[in-house]
């Protein structure tokens, strides 16, 4: 039985200067990619952090003790600088809404094998936005939801190319598209991604921009990055307040994308806001499950003001919809 406690005393610090070693590899993302894909598991490697001092403190006698603690702080230290302010973010207050001149919006990915577009109509009248934003709107979805919002939504635009290029933009309030280029009519276009660019004004005659996405997954590593760089172009021609809003395949602890928040001057208005996976498929079907990574973003920047952000109801797709109410100033 000794040896086996042994064993498993073993293993346990093992466990625990491993997942140690990889909190603190995440923390040189900036300077090798390839590393910076250990952040978006920050949500499993914070909590790790937390064991593993207490694994040490309890299985580690001496000088070796000392040292370990040490290493495992060290750990705890690189994941909590990444978590701890994304959770403070999350509960900083904000300002009340103006009598007038507030905008309800949308986005949400629709989930390419979401077939349930009257449950996702349900969701909208829930929250009654004026403008919706969608990801993987593929002709299948659209084929159902575009009859379903045409009566409330009469103002309206679809991407169709490749396979994060299927986008749509519906909305009450006119509005004017900026044709880019970055938004493909031909279902068989080769572009993998896309956006759509539209000039809004609110109720009380404010202009701002919107721009919704859809970007491919942080692996390889740099294609993300080329992608995020594109936008970033796209951005910096655009004059006056501006929301960004869509799906960026990506968390808020990656070094990727706090770095195209930053060097574009958003503030990113969803903080410690899980909304994928809604769904995994295993055991040969689609079952629900608990998100729990925060990969829908909504970014704004000149004059944009956000009163109040919430994740909408499910809608059979694997990520949550969000809502935000904004003004301009």
């Amino acid at each position: 039985m000794t040896f086996i406690f042994k064993l498993i005393r073993i293993g346990l610090l093992l466990g625990a200067f491993g997942v140690t070693s990889l909190a603190i590899l995440a923390l040189f993302g900036f300077t090798v990619p390839e590393l910076d894909l250990l952040n978006h598991a920050q949500v499993f490697l914070f909590p790790g952090t937390i064991v593993a001092v207490g694994l040490v403190a309890l299985l580690m006698r001496g000088q070796a003790r000392s040292i370990g603690l040490i290493i495992a702080f060290v750990g705890f230290a690189a994941s909590a600088n990444v978590m701890l302010p994304e959770f403070l973010g999350s509960m900083r207050s904000r300002p009340a809404a103006p009598p007038s001149g507030t905008v309800t919006m949308m986005t949400h990915n629709l989930f390419g094998m979401n077939y349930e577009m009257e449950q996702v109509t349900s969701a909208i009248h829930a929250d009654d936005p004026d403008i919706i934003v969608l990801q993987e709107y593929f002709g299948e979805q659209a084929t159902d939801l575009h009859p379903l919002l045409l009566k409330d939504y009469p103002f309206f635009v679809r991407c169709r190319g490749g396979k994060r290029a299927n986008l749509g933009l519906y909305s009450r309030i006119p509005f004017e598209q900026t044709e880019d280029g970055a938004c493909p009519e031909n279902a068989y276009s080769t572009a993998r991604t896309a956006h759509i660019l539209a000039s809004f004004k609110t109720p009380d005659g404010k202009p701002f921009s919107v721009i919704t996405t859809h970007m491919d997954w942080p692996l390889p590593v740099q294609r993300q990055r080329d992608q995020l760089t594109v936008l970033s172009d796209v951005v910096k021609e655009i004059d006056g307040p501006l929301i960004v809003a869509g799906d960026f395949n990506s968390t808020p602890w990656s070094y990727t994308l706090r770095d195209f928040v930053a060097r574009n001057g958003f503030t990113r208005e969803t903080m410690n806001l899980f909304t994928f996976p809604m769904r995994f498929y295993y055991f040969r079907a689609w079952r629900d499950t608990l998100p729990f990574l925060p990969l829908d973003h909504v970014m704004t920047k000149d004059g944009i003001v956000v009163h109040e952000l919430h994740a909408g109801e499910p809608t059979a797709s694997d990520h949550l919809p969000v809502v935000f109410t904004f003004s301009v100033e």
